[in-house]
């Protein structure tokens, strides 16, 4: 009986080892699972976001430059400027002309508007009265007045020769017949995202054809080019580190990088950019790019070393992660990217593997506390055996005894069979005792807390904060999850996780209208009440375009009600079957007879400073789309605009 015993201990010894070493081996196939499924999610989060604010923002670049890029041929047919042209030596047509392109500039929007000879020379400036005016300076060096001479329209982003101020520049030929005048100039400033740009974990680069950055979040990080990734001997040519730095550079974990990679401007480029005077004297050195690397999904990350050129020594530690995402704008002659950081992919690992090896864990426990169970009643079942056998053969050994006491010896047995079912039952009830207080254990936290997530979402509810609400309410899925999965470990549930033929949603017009006049709003204390259930309208159109006409149609009730110290802008929503118009309303004076009459017509406009084209795109542009856009007064007063579209299905997914 002790051999059997021994047998059956280490029998089981055996089979708790091996089931300690699955369930380790089972621990870390999962965390591998875990922390690539995180990976790949969080990467794929980020992407969406970084896309999100790059076509945000390229959207209100591209509004920016289409707002300005017929504007010199605009001033290239007005008498005014032709006269100086003709007539380069009077005094009065330059006052003319220079009076002229300040109004323009002033009524615009634009950065500067100057006029210059078929000699380079500047004739007329919109800031002729400022302290360093553009007239008088020779501009023949620069590519757009010798694109526009050549016949054509000019684009070129540089850094102000005069103003030493960065812009975007327009140009267009002055025509007399088939003979070439002077060319007319816009300069537009692009700069404003620099200062508006809230968003800590990404940066938005502008960047020229040859990759030199001209507009960037970060100030250090301006006039540095963006190309291929350096080798480690161009990276510390341009910058002067010590051996020590050298050594510690080397010691990170980055894959050498190999082919060939060229992150320098050749000579021969930078010659040709220093004689552009395009940059001025910037010394044009690449971004410290240690590493790059490409994902399964073909995103691009990169490490580089986030300090200033002039900054001493290198601290491998400063090495930022990147996610870079891009497009090119090949009309603008620019490249638009955002670097978004990688910081946030970390405590999206870290959360992943806490919660995942959790649960694992507790299954884990679960399984071992399973078979200890197992193990033990075994044990016991193979000693009551033990036991009966050996009473067998002792009642065999003295039957002759205990005839006499038979009677005594049936009670005792009964009385035995009695103590084992007490026995039996008082196992049972300790079993179920210890089972009862790991249920409890397991449960008590996660109720605790979704007390505590149900009493603080309350709390939130009652402030008007949904989002944090819907956070907490998250939270006690989550738990409640965790709570099914103790109780009934059984089985689990996997998840996987511009044209007139688009669709657009009402909710993201709307998102993007806000993005752009939000800061106009703010400067007015002006309030814009929506409607609600835009989420669930879609029309037919482009969303640029239809982003477009609204913007327009706020500024013009913004400019109506300019006086008012708090201006309410009402936009209502109503569908009629195919149809869906949208209202907008301002609490202004109104408009005349005569302006609803003639309100669409190019180059009318009752503001002193206007020039009566932004209601006349906008109506094109609704026309384009088969849709119309209407115009009157309401009858408490002020103006209303009335747009009206064709609705889209909705797909199945959508609706649901």
């Amino acid at each position: 009986m002790k051999r059997t015993y021994a047998a059956l201990s280490a029998a089981g010894t055996g089979r708790r080892n091996l089931l300690i070493l699955l369930l380790l081996l089972g621990m870390a196939l999962l965390a591998f699972v875990l922390f690539s499924t995180a990976r790949m999610q969080a990467i794929e989060q980020i992407r969406e976001q970084a896309d999100a604010n790059l076509n945000r923002y390229i959207l209100s670049l591209q509004h920016q430059l289409d707002r300005h890029k017929d504007l010199p041929r605009l001033l290239a047919s007005q008498q005014q400027l032709i006269a100086l042209l003709q007539d380069p030596d009077n005094p009065q047509k330059t006052d003319q002309a220079n009076r002229y392109l300040a109004w323009v500039n002033d009524t615009m929007g634009a950065t500067d508007s100057y006029l210059i000879g078929s000699d380079g020379i500047t004739l007329a400036a919109s800031n002729w009265d400022q302290p360093r005016p553009f007239t008088g300076n020779d501009y023949s060096f620069r590519p757009y007045f010798q694109q526009a001479m050549e016949g054509g329209p000019g684009r070129y982003f540089a850094l102000g020769n005069t103003s030493r101020v960065r812009g975007y520049f327009f140009s267009y030929p002055v025509r007399q017949g088939e003979h070439i005048l002077g060319v007319t100039v816009v300069k537009v400033d692009l700069e404003d995202v620099e200062e508006d740009w809230s968003d800590p974990l990404q940066d938005i680069l502008v960047m020229d054809e040859d990759g030199v950055i001209f507009i960037s979040t970060r100030t250090h990080w301006r006039f540095r080019t963006l190309g291929h990734l350096p080798e480690y001997s161009h990276v510390l040519a341009s910058r002067h580190y010590g051996n020590h730095e050298l050594r510690s550079l080397r010691s990170l974990p980055f894959r050498q990088p190999t082919g060939a990679l060229a992150g320098l401007l050749t000579e021969d480029d930078v010659a040709r950019i220093k004689t552009s005077q395009r940059y001025g004297n910037a010394p044009l050195l690449p971004l410290d790019i240690v590493r790059r690397d490409t994902t399964e999904q073909g995103d691009l990350l990169l490490t580089l070393i986030d300090q200033p050129p002039q900054a001493e020594g290198l601290d491998p530690l400063q090495a930022g992660h990147y996610l870079l995402t891009s497009r090119l704008l090949p009309e603008a002659g620019m490249r638009v990217a955002v670097l978004a950081s990688l910081r946030p992919l970390e405590a999206s690992i870290f959360r992943t593997l806490a919660v995942g090896l959790t649960f694992y864990l507790v299954l884990a426990a679960l399984a071992l506390f399973l078979a200890a169970r197992h193990r033990l009643k075994k044990r016991y079942e193979a000693e009551l055996q033990q036991a009966h056998e050996a009473l067998e053969q002792r009642v065999k050994q003295r039957t002759h005894e205990l005839t006499a006491t038979n009677l005594r010896l049936q009670q005792e047995m009964e009385q035995h069979h009695q103590t084992q079912n007490q026995l039996i039952q008082t196992a049972k009830l300790a079993v179920l005792g210890q089972l009862s207080a790991g249920i409890n254990h397991e449960l008590s936290q996660p109720l605790t807390a979704i007390r505590h997530y149900a009493d603080n979402g309350r709390k939130l509810l009652t402030r008007g904060r949904a989002e944090a609400v819907a956070t907490n309410l998250e939270e006690i899925a989550g738990l409640a999850g965790r709570m099914t999965s103790i109780l009934q470990p059984l089985k689990e549930f996997a998840r996987q996780n511009a044209d007139l033929g688009q669709r657009v949603n009402l909710q993201h017009l709307r998102q993007g209208v806000m993005v752009i006049m939000g800061s106009q709003l703010e400067q007015q204390h002006a309030h814009i009440d929506w409607p609600r259930d835009l989420d669930k309208v879609w029309v037919r159109g482009d969303i640029g375009r239809l982003e477009q006409v609204l913007v327009n149609l706020i500024s013009n009730a913004l400019q109506a009600m300019a006086e008012r110290e708090a201006p309410l802008i009402e936009v209502d929503l109503g569908t009629d079957g195919e149809q869906v118009r949208l209202t907008v309303r301002d609490h202004g004076p109104g408009l005349t007879e005569d302006t609803l009459a003639h309100v669409f017509e190019p180059f009318y406009t009752t503001k002193p400073a206007g020039l009566g084209l932004g209601l006349s795109i906008s109506h094109r542009i609704v026309q384009s789309l088969e849709g119309t856009l209407d115009a009157h007064n309401h009858p408490h007063g002020g103006a209303i605009f009335t747009l009206t579209l064709v609705r889209a299905r909705e797909h199945k997914q959508e609706s649901q």
